[in-house]
Formats: structure tokens, C-alpha cells, sequence
């Protein structure tokens, strides 16, 4: 399911790569064509459709439906806050907001196990952050570094197989089976012959290489009667040394440990727990030679690597754990804010602190004001306790000419960066999402008079607006402590 890609904004390498190639397959086929949102719901509706006939058959239609059930739908950690947004829409628009599963609590979360608590342990699928064991039983984890991610997974490896593939034969040859050099290959369909050698590597030098084996896969139909020995082709076959395989992981590796390697930095730098291992998670932590990789690593850093049993299930698993917890309580304590969120406002101008070109006369005071400020809501690296309904609060003051509507949008802004920016107009700044806030509920008494300096009169209004950082963004309003009125947000 490539489509889900266009849930993000656009990213650079192989992502984008797949983004772009995705749009020119629709530009090509031309017509009235479905949004990714649409596709990918039609997808899910029919995994709906399949888990119901398969729980029909093994428990029958009366039992399990008297059940609840809990659908877990599993994100990238790094993914962005419209990507998680757009996900959980198709969820609902696939069926799974239906009386079958009404229990939807869509969060992502791997559990880990330990043998001692106070545990620090970094789990790199595609590294995202360090967990520190808080409770073994039962097992509760909290991030205490931020970490990052990269694009450095098992379709990398892939990738490497091709190019490795094409320098290996030649340009000249690879063209008889692809049409195309390896770069420009597509990477959601590969032509059919060539698809099956990369099936077959996958299977056995991808999953089975430790360091010291060698392969042969049996060339497409157009190159096996080839003999070359210079290129290791005979008898239908081309040999891999494993010289050969350790090119060919060479770029995901390196970006692994460059993840690893930032990670354990930032680590070291926190004085709440000592590092003690690199838990390996995901199909990728099948690889003997990416652990063994690691696992040297981990040495080189005094400390060592575990990969547990069916590391592949991590996913599954921690769906099933989700499944599992008691009312309360939640096997993730606290994760790490990864981007600063805040609004743009106007504040009392101050000539130390404000641009001339930033001043303006508010029309509603008649006093000096500086716009285009950023109001922080959540400042990037803040702990966002599980338990917590908010996890972060600014207080508002709106004014309103009389008889002049009470709806109002306000930007949500978001910035990566490290620092937080204080003009909104900063590059680093971006919209992740338009607050709509419907401001007539609110009682005429929480109102306050007052007029213009030309005499027009107006209402000025102090609110407050929550937002909650969980499996997507969630957001309150309230005036004095009670909730009035509705936030709702529209997603770039």
C-alpha cells in the first residue's frame, strides 16, 4: 500500500521517489481518480470484510460480537501529525467506527521485556528513540530521548541488490531485462522477471547472510545463457561473494548506525537511566548481519544488543498487549514532544524586541502592536505523559466588532527545529493544521464591553485552547475552566 505515502507531506529520497512515481501513474491513466485517503479506505474495508468472515467461521457470528474488540493501528513514530490524522479517517472510513468495533484506540506501541527495571534500552527499526523500563510488571516503557528516523529499512537493501545487480552484468545487459537503468526502476512494480530473482534474494541472501556466505539466484530468462566467470555468471546462475552482500547492505547499515550512533549521544546526555542495549525490532531485525553489525557496535559503546524471539511480530504483539491492559493503565507511560506547536499572535510592541515592519495600530485599542509572533504551545523534547488529557494550554484573547461572527480559524504552526523560532515568518515555521473555534456557545456574561478609541463598541473574549499530543492531535476550548463552544481542525 504505497498510497499511504501521500498521507505525509512530501519527503525527499526513496519516499518522495514513491510519491512522485505514484502521481505519474495517476496522471497517466487520466480520468476521475480516488484520493490516497479513498484508496487506502477501500483497502482496509476489505480486510474489515475478511477479519468478520474469519471470526464468523472460528468463533461464530453470536459469540465474538458480544466481545469487545479493540482495533490497534500502528504508525510510524516520525510520521506527521496530518499523516496520523489522514490514517485514522480511512480507519473510519474503511467500517471500523461500526457497532463490530466500536473500541478504536489507534496507538502504535511495541512492548518490551526486561530482565531488570530502570532499563534503558533503544529499539531500531528505523531508530526513533531510547525507552527507559519504568515498571516490569506489569511492563511499562517511557521515551527518554527524542531520537530520529531515517529511511534506511529492508527496501534499501533491495534497492542495493538492483544497482549491485546492474553493476555487476553491466548497464547493457540489465536493459534487456528492465528497459532501464537501476535508478529509474519503479519501486511499487518491478517487471515480472526481474521480480522474481529479487523474491528469491530476499528469501535467502537478504534473510540468511551473517557475514561469510555466498549466493547463487538464477538469472532472468534472457541472461542465462551467459557464461562470464569475470561476472559470475554460468549455468543459469549469478554468484554473490560475500564481499558482494556486504556492498549491497552497505548504505542501510550505514544509516543505521549513523541513527544508532545519535541516539546513544543523546543518551549518555541524559542522567535519568544508563544506556544498557539496543533492542532489535521489525522484519529487519531478522538479519544476522545487520545484528551482527550492531551488536559491534553496541560493544564499541560498552554495551550489547538483544534480539528477542519472532522480533519480526513486534507490531502484532504490541496490538495484542494494548489488547490486554487494564482499564487505567497504559503499557506506555510518557513519550517525547518531537516539534515545537504553537499560533501566530500580536503582542505589545517593543522596540528591543520587535521589527518595524512587524508594528501596526490595533484598530479595536489604538495601542502599538507587533503580529506575526509565535505563541508556544508545546515546546520540542517536553515529556507527554500518557495519562495526561492536555499537554499543553494558551491562553487566547479574542475581540469582535458587535454583530460580527464568532467563528473564527486560527493556525496551528509547527516548527522541527531545535530552537524554537520566535517570528511565525521563520522558514522552519509550517501549518500542520487550520483550528476552527466556534465561539457562539460561549454565555453573553463571559464577554467583556469596550469600545474603540473612535467610539465603536466591540466584545473582548479570554480563552483558553488544550491540545492533547496522543495518537492524533486533540483539542478542547474553555472559558474560566469550563469547556464551551468546539475546536475543530482541517488538516493541510
Amino acid at each position: 500500500m504505497w498510497t499511504k505515502l501521500k498521507f505525509d507531506i512530501p519527503q525527499q529520497g526513496e519516499a518522495g521517489a514513491i510519491r512522485q512515481e505514484l502521481a505519474g501513474t495517476i496522471a497517466i491513466v487520466g480520468g476521475d481518480q480516488k484520493a490516497p485517503i479513498e484508496i487506502v479506505a477501500d483497502y482496509l474495508s476489505q480486510v474489515k470484510d475478511h477479519l468478520i468472515k474469519n471470526l464468523d467461521n472460528q468463533y461464530g457470528t453470536k459469540l465474538w460480537r458480544t466481545l469487545p474488540v479493540t482495533p490497534v493501528v500502528a504508525v510510524p513514530v516520525v510520521w506527521s501529525d496530518r499523516a496520523k490524522h489522514k490514517t485514522l479517517e480511512a480507519v473510519f472510513k474503511g467500517g471500523f467506527n461500526n457497532t463490530c468495533f466500536p473500541l478504536l484506540r489507534p496507538r502504535s506501541q511495541k512492548l518490551l521485556q526486561s530482565t531488570r527495571s530502570n532499563r534503558s534500552v533503544t529499539p531500531p527499526k528505523t531508530p526513533s528513540s531510547r525507552l527507559e523500563m519504568s515498571e516490569l510488571e506489569p511492563t511499562v516503557v517511557e521515551e527518554v530521548t527524542m531520537g530520529s528516523g531515517g529511511q534506511c529499512g529492508g527496501n534499501f537493501v533491495d534497492r542495493g541488490f538492483l544497482k549491485w545487480f546492474e553493476d555487476k552484468i553491466g548497464i547493457a545487459d540489465f536493459n534487456k531485462v528492465t528497459g532501464c537503468c537501476a535508478e529509474e526502476l519503479s519501486r511499487t512494480s518491478l517487471p515480472r522477471k526481474l521480480g522474481r530473482m529479487v523474491q528469491e534474494f530476499t528469501l535467502t541472501a537478504k534473510s540468511g547472510f551473517s557475514g561469510t556466505e555466498e549466493y547463487f539466484l538464477r538469472l532472468p530468462a534472457l541472461l542465462s545463457a551467459i557464461d562470464d566467470s569475470e561476472r559470475g555468471m554460468g549455468d543459469g546462475e549469478i554468484q554473490i561473494t560475500p564481499l558482494d552482500m556486504k556492498k549491497i547492505f552497505e548504505v542501510p547499515l550505514l544509516l543505521t548506525k549513523g541513527l544508532l550512533d545519535n541516539q546513544i549521544q543523546q543518551a549518555r546526555r541524559s542522567v535519568k537511566v544508563k544506556l544498557k542495549c539496543i533492542f532489535r525490532v521489525g522484519g529487519f531485525a531478522e538479519s544476522p548481519y545487520m545484528y551482527k553489525e550492531l551488536s559491534a557496535l553496541a560493544r564499541s559503546y560498552d554495551i550489547h544488543a538483544v534480539k528477542p524471539p519472532h522480533a519480526w511480530s513486534a507490531i502484532v504483539r504490541g496490538a495484542a498487549a494494548k489488547g490486554l491492559e487494564v482499564e487505567n493503565s497504559a503499557a506506555i507511560r510518557s513519550r517525547i514532544c518531537r516539534r515545537h506547536y504553537g499560533t501566530s499572535c500580536n503582542k505589545s510592541f517593543q522596540s528591543w524586541q520587535h521589527d518595524e515592519i512587524d508594528a501596526f495600530v490595533c484598530p479595536f485599542t489604538g495601542l502599538k502592536r507587533g503580529k506575526n509572533q509565535m505563541n508556544l504551545i508545546i515546546m520540542k523534547g517536553g515529556e507527554l505523559k500518557a495519562s495526561n488529557t492536555s499537554h499543553g494550554k494558551i491562553d487566547m484573547c479574542t475581540t469582535h466588532w458587535n454583530g460580527s461572527s464568532k467563528i473564527m480559524t486560527i493556525a496551528l504552526m509547527v516548527s522541527d527545529s531545535d530552537e524554537a523560532p520566535p517570528s511565525s515568518y521563520d522558514p522552519c515555521i509550517y501549518t500542520v493544521a487550520q483550528m476552527v473555534v466556534d465561539l457562539n456557545p460561549v454565555p453573553a456574561w463571559e464577554w467583556r464591553k469596550a469600545s474603540s478609541p473612535l467610539g465603536r463598541p466591540y466584545h473582548v473574549l479570554d480563552y483558553s485552547v488544550e491540545i492533547s499530543v496522543q495518537s492524533t492531535l486533540e483539542y478542547s476550548l474553555s472559558v474560566n475552566g469550563v469547556r464551551y463552544g468546539s475546536v475543530t481542525a482541517n488538516y493541510a
